[in-house]
């Protein structure tokens, strides 16, 4: 079974779902929650209004960020896919030839797999695997066709080369890319205030006030944490792998 969420999230969901019912509770028994008796209904339109503007938002959030999440997710199979297909093309040279290639893949698809995905996480920069990624081209520039046949194959091989160039760069420059704070403070304080207003709220029921506090906070715990997972896309519970990289290392000779 997947763990949805991380047990230091779950913990701090449940301290927070426990404290927002232990507030609400104490409010209720100063009776708090007396003094806004005749305006539930303007609370209940305010709690409309901003539970409106925050689906909106969030939705629109969620919407971006898992776009750019999928983007990434498809550079990183195109670029191991045209590797892979460097790998296999590069079959049709000579064993001296495609050694270099050869190795030059491995060795890069090594480094990506066991550093960059740290690198990409902290946001650090990716000087390491860009050096060994222009080891992967100057591998490829460096053949000598030797003749009319091997000419049209390196041609082949140059094509690869470049494609594979064109799903990095598009995969690292997509994988920079965050939420900004301005939208992620909006979407907060939205969530925050919609707590804020049940607190007020003058429930008939004690119990029913305490579930819709717990359940409220709850889902908003819930969406914030999916909304700020899936903003970095090489951490978390959801996240891209690096399995497409490794198996270059262990699959392809």
């Amino acid at each position: 079974m997947v763990d949805v969420i991380p047990g230091t999230a779950r913990l701090r969901g449940a301290k927070m779902i426990a404290g927002a019912a232990a507030l609400y509770l104490g409010l209720r028994v100063v009776g708090f929650q007396k003094f806004f008796a005749n305006d539930a209904e303007g609370i209940g339109a305010l709690l409309q209004i901003i539970g409106t503007l925050y689906s909106v938002v969030y939705a629109f959030a969620i919407y971006v960020i898992w776009g750019q999440f999928t983007s990434v997710e498809n550079e990183i199979r195109k670029e191991s896919g045209a590797l892979k297909g460097l790998l296999l093309f590069s079959q049709r040279f000579k064993e001296p030839v495609r050694e270099p290639i050869v190795r030059a893949v491995k060795t890069y698809a090594r480094g990506v797999a066991e550093t960059e995905w740290r690198a990409l996480a902290a946001g650090a920069d990716t000087d390491r695997t860009d050096k060994l990624f222009s080891a992967v081209i100057s591998s490829v520039t460096e053949v000598k066709p030797e003749d009319d046949t091997e000419r049209i194959l390196y041609q082949g091989l140059l094509e690869i080369a470049n494609q594979a160039s064109v799903h990095r760069d598009e995969r690292l420059a997509l994988s920079v890319k965050r939420m900004p704070q301005t939208l992620a403070a909006f979407v907060t304080l939205t969530a925050a205030m919609i707590l804020f207003l049940l607190f007020f709220f003058p429930f008939g029921n004690i119990v029913l006030g305490l579930v819709s506090i717990a359940i409220t906070t709850m889902l908003l715990f819930f969406a914030n944490f999916v909304l700020t997972d899936l903003d970095n896309p090489f951490e978390g519970t959801w996240n891209v792998g690096s399995e497409p990289f490794a198996e270059l290392v262990t699959k392809f000779r």
